[in-house]
């Protein structure tokens, strides 16, 4: 199975693939573009990891975004209706973002792949993941290298009720 992993548009955008569960090409977007912290699709990076491994954009099976778009705007409609009237000015500028770009986050991301594909050439499915579940994936490298069994606990407090998350893996 060959996995392309994306981070974009919020801060320090980057690509990694993934091929039968073991990471064999990763890079930062800023890398590429020698811009600090860049947010923009990874189209570089995405390219060097694909090139790295001689693949194509068709023969991924899947391509999967660090997070749940849906889920965050949530979260941020409840911390700010929580914390109503402070913080309307901030919530009218996040909103804007939001209205325009964020929530139609799906229809960008086949778009800008569809760019690096081949014309009409098949493209891998789109999955989200959610954002602490990302973080926690990224602990079980180093722990599969060493063959030891690993187990990942997350915490969010982040404008809202504690969430706990975990995730085990055997050696």
């Amino acid at each position: 199975m060959r996995i392309l992993g994306i981070s974009a548009y919020y801060h320090d955008s980057a690509a990694a693939l993934i091929v039968n569960g073991e990471v064999v090409a990763a890079a930062q977007e800023e890398r590429f573009t020698r811009k600090k912290h860049d947010a923009g699709f990874p189209a570089h990076a995405v390219r060097y990891c694909l090139d790295s491994q001689r693949l194509s954009l068709a023969e991924i099976d899947a391509v999967v975004y660090y997070e749940k778009p849906l889920l965050t705007f949530e979260r941020l409609l409840e911390t700010y209706l929580g914390a109503a009237p402070r913080g309307g000015r901030s919530f009218v500028a996040a909103m804007q973002v939001w209205l325009k770009e964020k929530l139609f986050l799906k229809t960008e991301l086949k778009k800008q792949l569809s760019a690096l594909a081949e014309p009409d050439s098949r493209q891998p499915q789109l999955l989200f993941s959610e954002h602490h579940l990302s973080h926690a994936g990224q602990l079980f490298t180093p722990a599969r290298l060493r063959k030891q069994p690993s187990f990942a606990w997350t915490v969010s407090v982040n404008g809202r009720p504690l969430r706990l998350g975990w995730v085990m893996e055997q050696g």
